[in-house]
């Protein structure tokens, strides 16, 4: 049976929107980042974020940083599916819709593709990962916390609406001083 994994980045104060004002990415993190992706089976991506992503991961392919250009192919590469409540118009390499009509459509679906594959990582937006927390449908988080104080924005476990426990399995200070915590359920 595979395993959901959230992967994030947050300010210190839980937000997670607006991340290109206070987000401090560094050669490190790319480097965890493309050792993650070597075990990632499929991307979950919601829709909003879909074509922003899709634009930026086709582009990276020409980037002029190594590491980064590694990271976009391999992204590319990897099966893709976007959730939806509406149809989509699919411009990313290996990618599918699932467009969800209730909650029990998100929760069939995602049981189906577990079983098919062991890691799918969900990558973004903001409403998914609500979503996934609150409907209680991932089996790790995998969050980035960067060392701001945003003040503004959505904060993730916003719509959380009861109690989940989680066990940290490890952590890494990196040295911009973002900190990578790997929680398990």
């Amino acid at each position: 049976m595979g395993n959901v994994i959230l992967t994030m980045q947050l300010s210190l104060d839980g937000i997670i929107s607006d991340e290109f004002r206070w987000m401090m990415l560094n050669e490190e993190i790319f480097e965890d980042y493309l050792a993650y992706y070597n075990t990632v089976d499929t991307i979950i991506v919601g829709r909003n974020s879909y074509a922003s992503l899709a634009e930026h991961w086709k582009q990276a392919e020409n980037s002029s940083n190594a590491l980064e250009r590694a990271i976009a192919k391999h992204m590319n590469e990897i099966p893709k599916v976007v959730i939806s409540h509406s149809e989509v118009d699919l411009i990313w390499r290996n990618s599918r819709a699932i467009v969800v009509k209730d909650e029990e459509t998100l929760t069939r679906e995602l049981a189906a593709l577990k079983s098919r594959v062991n890691h799918i990582s969900v990558e973004s937006g903001v409403r998914t990962w609500q979503s996934f927390i609150q409907q209680d449908l991932y089996d790790r988080l995998w969050l980035f916390v960067h060392p701001v104080i945003a003040s503004e924005g959505e904060r993730l476990f916003a719509s959380a609406d009861k109690q989940q426990a989680l066990r940290l399995n490890r952590s890494k200070t990196y040295k911009n001083g973002v900190v990578s915590l790997h929680y398990h359920k």
